[in-house]
């Protein structure tokens, strides 16, 4: 079925259409039903109160004159007096009905017209006929020719019959009218019916076309995205309603695919990135703990061969400076989430064994959730490194190293063994390790002990 051209494509204003027509349908019927009962009505009041008393009154006339001729004749060839008796009682009855027939057809023009007419007739004949003949019977008993009585009564009889079939005439008239009223409305009901049948089946096949087939698509379509074909293109077609909702459908996939694709690609970077961080890691832990180590193992040469210390400090001092740069490298290329400072005092702690094979004890006190600052926790780490340095030392080093952290400041304690002919060496080392460092002196032992106020 094609819809046509004038038929508007949003869905808004075809349900408006649809049922503005059956709303017009069913006004015409009842307006012309309503008319036609109306009329109908009036028409039968018409015949019932005013038509039918009028018939009546003009058959009554009629008869009331036939009785006035029946006794003036019956009088004439008589000449009893009994015989008048139907002539005055048609003559009443001729008033009432003369009267009766003005009174109800007083507002028909033709009717009161012929109403005269048989009026005048009738008084014709009585004045010039009926009465003259009546008197000169009771005067001299003679009758005289009644050729102009039959005449004028001709007359008047021809004018009753004239007034009679206009009356009927008229109800003949008022019926027609009526059967014409109830058949104008049944045919334009039955008219109204059958479009609106028509319009019902037309506004079913043009909804269904136009509203449910491209639904039913859409939903097909939505369906197949959301079962994770993000790939289905979503077409977008029938009423402005449906299309603009495909079309945001479409909007809403294309959006979804461009996002898991950026996901897709996070994900790609962010595994290259973790893979790149774990490399560098990998590798930047077992360079600072090598280079850890070769220093270690210069201080100790530069302690057993005096000599050669300032030599020995200087590549010291660059060993130190490329672990600093090469940990800046690696931890500020690759993310690296700050680990509490207590585990990394362990890990420096864990280099030295890994460097000499041999670790001292660790104790950890205080607050150990609390999180200084990272610039805070870099500087304890190194003053820790700068102490086990110092104090390794041949036939020596670290045995205890304490970490206590509190709210208000960080306590760094080392214990080292230490032989006696080295501990002059020793505490100069701790003493150029840290300014702040407080070092006591025990037989065979060194305590160095430092604070970091937070």
């Amino acid at each position: 079925m094609t819809i046509p051209r004038f038929w508007p494509r949003t869905l808004r204003w075809q349900v408006i259409l649809l049922v503005s027509g059956l709303l017009l349908l069913l006004t015409t019927t009842a307006i012309v039903t309503t008319a036609a009962r109306v009329h109908v009505t009036d028409v039968g009041s018409r015949v019932r109160d005013t038509l039918r008393p009028a018939q009546a009154a003009v058959a009554s006339l009629s008869r009331g004159y036939l009785d006035m001729e029946t006794g003036e004749l019956g009088f004439l060839l008589t000449r009893d007096p009994q015989f008048l008796q139907p002539y005055e009682t048609g003559s009443a009855a001729v008033t009432a009905a003369e009267d009766s027939i003005a009174r109800l057809m007083a507002d028909d023009a033709e009717t009161m017209d012929l109403l005269s007419a048989v009026s005048a007739a009738g008084i014709a004949w009585r004045t010039q006929a009926a009465e003259p003949a009546i008197a000169r019977i009771r005067a001299n008993g003679t009758v005289a020719d009644n050729q102009q009585g039959r005449a004028l009564f001709d007359t008047l009889r021809a004018r009753l019959t004239a007034l009679g079939d206009h009356v009927d005439q008229l109800i003949a008239a008022r019926l027609a009218s009526s059967r014409r009223a109830n058949a104008t409305a049944n045919v334009t009901t039955g008219v109204c019916v059958g479009l609106a049948v028509v319009l019902g089946l037309a506004s079913v096949l043009i909804l269904r076309r136009s509203l449910v087939t491209p639904l039913n698509r859409l939903v097909a379509q939505v369906r197949e995205v959301s079962a994770g074909d993000l790939h289905r293109e979503v077409e977008a077609a029938g009423p402005e309603e449906v299309t603009r909702l495909g079309e945001a459908v479409e909007a809403m996939r294309v959006r979804i695919l461009s996002e898991a694709d950026q996901v897709a690609a996070a994900s790609n970077r962010i595994a290259r990135l973790e893979e790149t961080d774990r490399i560098a890691r990998t590798l930047g832990d077992t360079a600072i703990r090598r280079l850890y180590g070769i220093t270690l193992d210069l201080q100790s040469a530069a302690a057993r061969f005096p000599r050669s210390g300032p030599v020995m400090a200087t590549a010291i001092s660059g060993i130190d400076r490329t672990i600093s740069a090469l940990r800046s490298s690696v931890y500020g290329t690759a993310t690296r989430t700050q680990p509490p400072l207590h585990t990394q005092v362990s890990e420096v702690v864990g280099e030295l064994e890994s460097t000499h094979g041999h670790a001292p004890g660790l104790l950890l006190t205080g607050d150990l959730d609390a999180e200084p600052p990272a610039e805070v926790a870099a500087e304890v780490t190194q003053v820790l490194r700068d102490f086990l340095r110092a104090t390794a030392v041949p036939g020596g080093g670290a045995e205890e190293v304490e970490l206590a952290l509190s709210g208000e400041e960080i306590r760094l304690r080392v214990t080292c063994a230490v032989p006696d002919e080295r501990v002059a060496g020793v505490e100069r080392a701790l003493a150029e390790a840290s300014a702040d460092a407080v070092v006591r002196r025990e037989p065979g032992r060194v305590t160095v002990e430092w604070r970091r106020p937070l």
